[in-house]
C-alpha cells in the first residue's frame, strides 16, 4: 500500500487516465491491476509516462535475446527472489 497521496483510477482525467488505461491493458493478463510503482506518481502524471519509459526500454529489448527469453529470465529471477514481479 503506496503512503503518498494518489489520484485513484476513478477520479482520473486527462493524461493520467490515458497513461492509466494504457497501463491497465498492459497489465490486464495478470490480473493486478496498476502497480503501485506508478500510481504513486498520479499527482504527476508526466513522471509516471517517464518512468513507464524508462522501465521499459531497460527491462525489455535491447539484449538480442527476444521479449520471451527476457521474460523467463526475468521471471525466474522475481522466482528465485521470492518477489511477485
Amino acid at each position: 500500500m503506496a503512503w503518498v497521496k494518489i489520484i485513484g483510477t476513478g477520479e482520473a482525467s486527462g493524461p493520467l487516465k490515458a497513461e492509466y488505461d494504457k497501463l491497465a491493458a498492459q497489465f490486464a493478463d495478470r490480473g493486478s491491476g496498476i502497480p503501485e510503482i506508478a500510481a504513486i506518481l498520479s499527482l504527476r502524471p508526466d513522471l509516471m509516462i517517464a518512468r513507464d519509459n524508462l522501465s521499459n526500454s531497460c527491462t525489455f529489448g535491447g539484449s538480442g535475446l527476444g521479449r520471451y527469453r527476457e521474460e523467463l529470465i526475468a521471471t525466474s529471477i522475481s522466482a528465485l527472489l521470492s518477489c511477485r514481479f
